[in-house]
C-alpha cells in the first residue's frame, strides 16, 4: 500500500511541478504589452490595498514583476525540492539536483524572452529566480530534515 501512495505522490507532484515550468515559460512567451497587461492590474491593486491601510508607499510596476519573478520561483523551488526528495530520498541530493534543475528553468525561461516583441533576457532576472528557487529549497529541506528526526525520534521510542 506504501509504494501506491508513493506512486502516486510521484505523479501527482512531477505533473505539478511541470504545469508550474510550463505556467513560467508561457508567461515569458507574452509579448510585452501582454505582459504588462497582466501586471498592471496587480500593481493597480496592491497600491490601491497599501493606499487603504493609510501606508504612504507607493510600488512601481518593476517592484511587482521582480517580487513576482521571485515568488514564482519560490513555489517552483517546492515544487522542485519535495518532487525531487521523493525520487532521491536523501536531502544533500535532494538539493544538488533540484538547485541546478531550478537554474536551467530560470536560464531557458530568460531565453524565451528573446522571443516576444519587446522583451529581453536579463541576468538579473535570472538571480532573481534562483534566489526563489533557493529560498525555497533551503526551507523545504529544513522542514524535511525537521520531519526525519521526529520520525526517527518516534522509531527509537517504539522500538
Amino acid at each position: 500500500m506504501g509504494n501506491r501512495k508513493s506512486t502516486a505522490a510521484r505523479i501527482i507532484l512531477t505533473v505539478l511541478t511541470v504545469t508550474a515550468v510550463a505556467a513560467i515559460f508561457y508567461n515569458s512567451s507574452l509579448s510585452a504589452v501582454e505582459s504588462t497587461e497582466q501586471s498592471s492590474p496587480l500593481t493597480e491593486l496592491i497600491n490601491s490595498f497599501l493606499s487603504s491601510l493609510h501606508i504612504p508607499l507607493t510600488l512601481e510596476e518593476t517592484v511587482i514583476r521582480k517580487a513576482a519573478h521571485f515568488t514564482e520561483y519560490a513555489v517552483l523551488g517546492t515544487l522542485l525540492t519535495v518532487t525531487v526528495h521523493l525520487y532521491v530520498k536523501k536531502r544533500s541530493r535532494t538539493l544538488l539536483l533540484a538547485l541546478p534543475l531550478g537554474a536551467v528553468v530560470a536560464v531557458c525561461d530568460e531565453l524565451i524572452q528573446l522571443f516576444p516583441a519587446g522583451r529581453s533576457c536579463e541576468v538579473r532576472d535570472m538571480l532573481i529566480d534562483f534566489c526563489g528557487i533557493l529560498f525555497a529549497a533551503l526551507i523545504v529541506t529544513l522542514i524535511i530534515s525537521n520531519i526525519e528526526k521526529r520520525r526517527n525520534k518516534k522509531g527509537m521510542k517504539e522500538g
